[in-house]
This record gives C-alpha cells, sequence and structure tokens, in this order.
C-alpha cells in the first residue's frame, strides 16, 4: 500500500481500522457477504463462539518513527498481509482491491493497493518452525475476588498448547465440516529468542476500548499438519479478524 506523501501518521493502536478496512474492501465485492461476515461468521452450532477465519499481520513499514500515541512513517510504501482458508472471503477480497481506488486507514483516506501479490505457501509437516506477523493469542476465564475476568497465556504457560490446539480444532472444522483430534500438539516459543529478549515477548494493543495482550516472538510447533495448515491460513490463536495470529514461515518469511 502506498500514500501519495512521503510522510504521514497512524495511531499505534491501529488494528481496529484495519479490520475496518478488510471489512469495507469485501463490501466493494459483495455486500451480503461483507455484513455475513461482519455480524455473523461461521460457526458449527456445536459453540456459541463464531469465527471470521482470516486474519491479517501487523502493518510493516519501510521506515518509521514512533511519536507520542502514533507512528509517523517517512516512506510512502508499507505492507500489509491478509490471509484465510475460505475461498469465498479470498475471492471478495481480491475483487475489492481490485475494484476499489482508495483505502481509509483512520484519518488517512488516500491509501491505494501498489501492487498485490499472492504468497507461495510453505510444505506442511509435523514440525514447523514460524515467526509472528502479528501476535499470538491465546486467553481463558478467571474468578479473581469475585468478578470473572480474562486470563491471557504467557509463552511459559503449560496450558498455552492445549488452548491453541483446541481453538485450531475448532477452526479446522468449520472449514473442513468434519472434526479431528488435536492429538499431541505442542507449540513452543524460541528459547533462545525469549533469553535475548530478558522474557519481555509480549506485546499489548489496544482494540477499540479493549486491550489485549499476544505474545510475538519465533516459535516451533509440533502436531498434524492439517492443523497447523489452518493456522497458518486462519491465524494461531484467537482474535484472528482483529489482527493476531498471523504468522509467515521461518525459513520463508515475508521480510
Amino acid at each position: 500500500m502506498t500514500h501519495p506523501e512521503d510522510s504521514f501518521t497512524l495511531p499505534i493502536n491501529y488494528n481496529y481500522y484495519l479490520t475496518g478496512l478488510i471489512y469495507d474492501v469485501v463490501s466493494t465485492s459483495s455486500t451480503d457477504y461483507a455484513t455475513f461476515l461482519h455480524d455473523e461468521g461461521y460457526t458449527d452450532g456445536e459453540t456459541a463462539k463464531k469465527f471470521k477465519l482470516f486474519t491479517f499481520s501487523q502493518l510493516r513499514f519501510r521506515q518509521m518513527r514512533v511519536e507520542g500515541d502514533r507512528i509517523r512513517s517517512t516512506s510512502p510504501r508499507m505492507d500489509l498481509y491478509i490471509s484465510s482458508p475460505v475461498r469465498e472471503f479470498v475471492e471478495h477480497l481480491a475483487d475489492g482491491l481490485l475494484g476499489k481506488e482508495r483505502f481509509p486507514i483512520g484519518r488517512e483516506e488516500s491509501f491505494r493497493a501498489e501492487e498485490i501479490e499472492v504468497l507461495e505457501p510453505p510444505e506442511f509437516n509435523e514440525e514447523m518452525k514460524f515467526i509472528c506477523l502479528s501476535p499470538l493469542v491465546a486467553s481463558t476465564v478467571v474468578e479473581e475476588e469475585g468478578e470473572l475476568k480474562t486470563y491471557y497465556y504467557r509463552y511459559s504457560d503449560d496450558e498455552l498448547s492445549k488452548a491453541v490446539a483446541s481453538n485450531l480444532a475448532q477452526k479446522y472444522r468449520l472449514v473442513h465440516g468434519e472434526g479431528i483430534e488435536p492429538g499431541r500438539f505442542r507449540l513452543q516459543f524460541d528459547p533462545d529468542y525469549v533469553k535475548r529478549r530478558n522474557g519481555r515477548i509480549s506485546k499489548l494493543v489496544r482494540y477499540k476500548n479493549t486491550k489485549i495482550k499476544g505474545i510475538f516472538a519465533p516459535f516451533s510447533v509440533r502436531g498434524k499438519p492439517e492443523l497447523i495448515k489452518v493456522g497458518y491460513q486462519a491465524g494461531f490463536g484467537e482474535k484472528g479478524s482483529m489482527g493476531f495470529g498471523m504468522v509467515a514461515g521461518a525459513e520463508n518469511s515475508a521480510d
């Protein structure tokens, strides 16, 4: 994506605007599908949880600096990666990108899709390594002082792998119309990277009025290739449509 000016600013917490941008682009191709995706999403009836089944990366700036609560890009170009296992979504997204000249993000109204590229996926195996293009989020509900609160798993929590595996199995069932047992699924963040960062690999993102804590670090995963593929396509962990859980193969990153 490009901006007509050499320098522009965006809010540091821009995820909400990017979600809106994606719905806006899809609605350019099909208002009905965009409305369905926004209001309903995909569900199998077994749980009340609804999935949008798409994810996107953080914005990747060529040159930038932080100014208070905003990011200033000193290059007119930035990259955004979007992924989904749902063909209908991908087709409407592509049609919308081709049919729309200008794209708003926050107060900035003049972005253009300068180049659209389809990336080649990796070969999916039982053991793989990934880098995060957006933070990975997994959570549960806990009770504290008589109140229910969201607990976001840390990289060292034993329950993290189980939570991610359960999420991937739900996504797989929605995409393929049949269930799958996660089996011995294991996700582990790169210990050398964690050590270099002194364990500081969490990232806090404000999405409208909600603070969401994710983990932003390279990781390895061991499990059924079918589940790993769904994670690659729809995001590992929760809140993919809010801009969390997108990855690239560690040997073939999107840099």
